[in-house]
């Protein structure tokens, strides 16, 4: 049973200063002609005004704060002076001395829209959102129809995982301004966490149509996961890392989609390279064990699976799959605790009573076997718990049983050659020899080395007296190493 989880929930907190940095200075973009003291004129006439506002537009921020220090030495309550050195400061990403010259303008008498604005956008800068929501709300009761700020909300709301309160912020700002890219940014991210994955992509086509950047192809990526368009998503990824080859979220990313395209070895080599650049990802150390899950390589997930829960991912899914692979290294004490403690953690998971229900089977305990997948099928369908599940009725002799579960299995599974195996072997045990001929035929056309499909075969022919036939099958079954057919076929005076 292989099942994929698109661990994806944790990417919004991705969405912090970068998308912040790209918009700030575009803010007020009329402060040179801003009066001083509130009654004097100096701004454009006093040369280390002009200096420190020349340097700050060519992105020389720290020559730029200095300028502004020497000028406000001269005008020490200059709202314009104040304000453009906590753009300095913003730019230069100190944002706590930025919110202090914002808020030392609003004692000079600077009451704007805007110096509130960029207050909210640098606590949304220090994941301050509950003082970042706190002045944009002043931003936007000064001016309602401050897209900017609306915009900046929506990216907080999204930051507080209250989705639909942001889209709401998100589709006024629209309505303001639907040029404004970082809107469609923030909203296919709502989107996203709203499962609106369609939405979230439509967005991320619009963000890009105004302006190429890395972390709206990021999220178009994510919403082509939600999609399952795997190979598109992959195509975002190489892009994003071609950009950026330290980008470990997008190693992350692009690990989940070749994990779910079942092409493991790559979601490993991906999600090895995304703990090279953040060993503490645990989530990249659980996705990284689940694929070396699938590729058999039970010793490295159990170490990857460790890792995770030392890490603190302890969810169910994760002592869940770690317990599969107790089970896997035959570890049968360490994968019932852990199997027990994911049933603990929530009952409602299918695959935990699936795992343990093979646990118990393997120990020979057939009753806890059906009630475990008895549980499982009751939560969600699957075709290998009812081919377990027929394993467990069989070895109790309840034939009939097993045959309604092996049915049930192919059903969902057509020429699931395991279950054609089983069911043609109860049919052979309730003497239903054609339907099992059927079966094993089918079986052996699927996978021609499978031995015990030879070995039933040739006890069937044996009783339909086709002596050559049957130790023919036998024969075959004993080179394939089917150890039972050696004395069935002394047994039938096969020479």
């Amino acid at each position: 049973m292989k099942k994929k989880f698109l661990l994806l929930f944790v990417l919004h907190f991705f969405f912090l200063p970068i998308f912040s940095q790209r918009d700030g200075e575009e803010n007020n973009r009329d402060i040179r002609t801003k009066t001083v003291g509130g009654n004097t004129k100096q701004t454009e006439s006093d040369p280390l005004f002009k200096s420190a506002f020349d340097k700050y537009e060519k992105k020389l921020y720290a020559e730029a704060y200095e300028d502004y220090t020497a000028y406000l030495k001269k005008y020490p309550e200059s709202q314009a002076g104040l304000y453009n050195r906590g753009l300095c400061s913003y730019a230069l990403k100190d944002y706590k001395t930025a919110i202090r010259d914002f808020q030392k303008s609003i004692e000079a008498g600077k009451n704007t829209d805007n110096v509130y604005f960029m207050i909210g956008e640098s606590y949304y800068a220090l994941k301050n959102y509950s003082e970042a929501l706190t002045h944009f709300d002043v931003c936007l009761k000064i001016k309602p129809n401050h897209h900017k700020a609306l915009t900046y909300k929506g990216a907080t709301l999204n930051n507080l995982e209250k989705y639909e309160d942001a889209l709401t912020y998100l589709n006024a700002a629209y309505e303001i301004n639907p040029d404004y890219e970082p809107t469609y940014y923030s909203r296919a991210i709502a989107k996203y966490n709203l499962k609106d994955y369609q939405g979230g992509l439509e967005d991320t086509d619009k963000a890009l149509a105004l302006q190429d950047n890395i972390e709206t192809h990021f999220w178009r990526g994510v919403n082509l996961i939600g999609l399952k368009r795997y190979k598109d998503a992959l195509a975002e990824y190489d892009l994003v890392i071609s950009r950026d080859k330290k980008y470990a979220a997008a190693y992350y990313n692009r690990g989940l989609a070749y994990l779910d395209l079942g092409e493991y070895k790559k979601s490993v080599d991906d999600n090895t390279s995304c703990i090279e650049i953040d060993p503490y990802h645990k989530k990249a150390h659980y996705n990284r064990g689940l694929s070396q899950y699938y590729l058999g390589n039970y010793s490295n997930a159990e170490t990857d699976f460790n890792s995770a829960i030392a890490m603190g991912l302890t969810d169910h899914k994760s002592y869940c799959f770690r317990g599969a692979t107790y089970y896997m290294l035959k570890k049968d004490e360490l994968a019932a605790a852990d199997l027990n403690k994911a049933i603990q953690l929530n009952s409602e998971y299918e695959y935990s009573y699936f795992h343990r229900a093979r646990l118990r089977y393997a120990n020979a305990d057939d009753k806890g076997c059906i009630e475990d997948c008895d549980k499982a099928l009751a939560l969600k369908k699957n075709y290998d718990t009812y081919y377990t599940r027929g394993l467990a009725k069989y070895a109790l002799k309840d034939y009939n049983g097993a045959i309604a579960d092996f049915t049930e299995s192919l059903t969902l599974k057509p020429n699931y050659a395991l279950a054609l195996l089983e069911r043609g072997n109860s049919y052979y045990m309730i003497e239903k020899d054609d339907l099992a001929l059927a079966d094993l035929n089918k079986t052996i056309e699927q996978n021609p080395n499978q031995g015990k499909a030879f070995y039933f075969r040739g006890k069937i022919k044996k009783f339909k007296n086709d002596q050559n036939g049957s130790c023919a099958d036998l024969k075959t079954a004993q080179t394939l190493g089917y150890t039972s057919a050696t004395e069935a076929l002394l047994k039938n005076g096969c020479k």
